[in-house]
């Protein structure tokens, strides 16, 4: 009796497998074991991301069976092609860019948004204009602020009494440090505003482009990684 319970509650546990409607079934649920696969190298540059696959120190089927990926703005992938077995695939590289941090839509001092304009936009003649704006204007010069949602007017101190009108350029188009530094980067237009604060004047720059410059910056990857690893499918 004790043997037959025994054999019973194993064929209970035992998974079976049958047919139906040209379908196969089991009456558990079963877990593929996948097969290794290699842990992902990060890299923070296209240049390192495009060496590893001319040096090729890891053997791979290059340029058949391989597939970059550029995701986003900030991040390109190198991954095999779907396997036989699980349909899965092997990453073997990413290239991942730090994510832009200029806090745009937030007002800040004058001297703070000096320091983010001139170290994290390329410098041109639009930020020139602005940095002698900003610049230019002190604690206790501002007099009035004048805005009619579209331009402003800042009347400031020009001298010991005279009093001028400076206007405030918008919309702007500037190019920050949004992506990867060996590719050309993206303008786009920014809503640049300014304010009297509690003790000085505060400044900010509203993002007014609906994130297009995305496009353009994945469209610029793209082009970069195929004119350095020819022959190997990209997608974006």
């Amino acid at each position: 009796m004790i043997k037959e319970a025994i054999e019973k509650i194993e064929a209970m546990g035992a998974v079976q497998q049958f047919w139906y409607d040209g379908r196969p079934y089991t009456t558990k649920n079963l877990f593929a074991v996948p097969d290794s696969q290699p842990k992902v190298l990060r890299i923070g540059t296209l240049t390192g991301f495009v060496d590893y696959i001319e040096a090729n120190i890891d053997a791979l089927p290059i340029p058949e069976g391989l597939l970059i990926h550029v995701e986003d703005p900030l991040n390109v992938s190198l991954t095999s092609q779907l396997s036989t077995t699980f349909k899965e695939r092997s990453g073997f590289i990413r290239a991942e860019k730090e994510p832009f941090k200029f806090p745009f839509g937030q007002f800040m001092d004058v001297e703070l948004f000096i320091i983010r304009m001139q170290s994290m936009f390329i410098q041109d003649e639009v930020t020139e204009t602005i940095l002698k704006i900003v610049g230019n204007i002190k604690d206790g010069t501002v007099t009035q602020f004048r805005d009619d949602g579209v331009t402003q007017q800042v009347t400031a101190k020009a001298g010991v009494s005279r009093v001028a009108e400076i206007p405030v350029p918008n919309p702007v188009e500037l190019a920050p440090y949004r992506t990867f530094l060996e590719i050309e980067q993206p303008k786009s237009r920014f809503v640049f505003r300014m304010r009297s604060g509690d003790e000085a004047p505060v400044c900010a720059l509203y993002e007014a482009d609906g994130g297009a410059w995305r496009n353009e910056a994945i469209a610029r990857i793209r082009e970069w990684v195929r004119e350095r690893a020819k022959g190997i499918a990209i997608i974006a």
